[in-house]
């Protein structure tokens, strides 16, 4: 851990009570995240970049989905650091390993299908012209936690905008293709509600989230 990171971490605890122990997470992101167990329950520290977007889109969020909640953010040094309330229980990219594949698919197509209902009209991130919806921006297995069977909430909404929901039917396709193997990004399309699934369709999406990543230099 370095100096500024140290920083970042001692500003969250001052912003809680009681901080019992902090964890660095595996985290795949450009991000830093620190799990920190409070007195009062658990929270989420990132550091890294540009994490303004993600703080203003959570804000903008809240009542509308299930989402991280906004303790604080601010800027030490060349990092930012936002402060976030845990959304409790296991992400799908972990569930891949105690639940049936065909679970994860439908679970992950109900998830997403809740998300792309959120009326976009007022959303202030991108411009909502017809057929235009509110998209993740990142729909991969481990931006859905779920505890059991019921849906917990969304994580890492940095990218959230109003977009095609190709933007989301891509990434998940890659995602689901890349853990679980071929043949579930046509199941996922299809528990979705997506008419005339085809081979050449899902292999075009699954090749657009492929172009994302090198865009990202990932």
């Amino acid at each position: 851990m370095n100096t500024n990171e140290q920083k970042c971490i001692d500003w969250a605890k001052e912003q809680l009570h009681e901080v019992v122990d902090v964890v660095e997470e595996d985290y795949g992101d450009q991000s830093k995240v620190f799990k920190l167990h409070a007195a009062d329950g658990n929270y989420f520290l990132k550091v890294g970049t540009k994490l303004e977007k993600e703080c203003d889109r959570l804000e903008w969020l809240q009542g509308k989905l299930p989402v991280p909640k906004v303790v604080g953010f601010t800027k030490i040094d060349d990092k930012d650091a936002l402060l976030l309330s845990a959304i409790e229980g296991k992400n799908l990219a972990t569930l891949i390993k105690e639940w049936p594949p065909e679970k994860v698919v439908g679970k992950l197509a109900e998830a997403l299908k809740q998300f792309h209902a959120v009326d976009p009209k007022n959303c202030p991130f991108g411009n909502f012209e017809q057929g235009k919806v509110l998209v993740h921006g990142d729909a991969c297995l481990p931006n859905f936690v779920f505890q059991g069977d019921n849906f917990s909430g969304y994580i890492d909404l940095g990218d959230l905008i109003v977009a095609s929901q190709d933007v989301d039917f891509s990434a998940a396709i890659w995602s689901l293709q890349y853990n679980l193997g071929a043949g579930y990004g046509a199941m996922f399309l299809k528990k979705y509600g997506v008419e005339n699934v085809t081979d050449e369709m899902v292999e075009k999406l699954r090749l657009n989230y492929e172009d994302m990543q090198k865009e990202w230099g990932l």
